[in-house]
């Protein structure tokens, strides 16, 4: 069908497991992470804000929503210390590092600060500076025996 405009992927990613947040927040750009009980679901209201942000992006690399079921996660001490609340909260992650924490669905507070760390691309992030990056690095060289054990390092919880 001539005329249709490319399918964009989902505007949110759900995540459910250690590894696969893991995998996204040793990634380049912009990770914002939602952290949700279960039981009362991931934040519509702040949707809008979200699609509004995302088609004014053209490397959509920079920028990544993720809902995390806290529930379900360990990776993040904040989901941990997040788990029965109702109220949902907002990590932003740049390159692998925390950069602010939004308590509750304040969609100009959320608006802003999304536009004040996310890059023009992702390129501009370098993996050698992001911290969860080059500790997994690290677990895996220790795992295939390039490493002393006795090296400290940042463990996966």
């Amino acid at each position: 069908m001539a005329g249709l405009a490319p399918k964009q992927p989902p505007l949110q990613t759900d995540i459910d497991d250690d590894d696969l947040l893991e995998e996204k927040l040793t990634s380049k750009g912009l990770k914002v992470v939602e952290l949700y009980s279960e039981w009362c679901g991931p934040c519509r209201s702040v949707l809008p804000t979200f699609r509004r942000i995302r088609v004014d992006r053209d490397d959509i690399a920079a920028l990544e929503f993720l809902t995390v079921n806290v529930d379900k996660v360990s990776f993040l001490d904040a989901a941990v210390e997040h788990r029965g609340k109702s109220q949902p909260m907002f990590i932003l992650f740049r390159n692998g590092a925390p950069k602010t924490r939004i308590e509750g669905a304040d969609a100009p507070k959320l608006n802003s600060e999304i536009l004040t760390w996310t890059p023009p691309n992702a390129e501009m992030d370098d993996l050698e500076d992001n911290p969860l990056y080059i500790a997994k690095q690290e677990r895996e060289r220790i795992a295939r025996g390039e490493l002393p054990k006795e090296k400290k390092v940042v463990k996966k919880k």
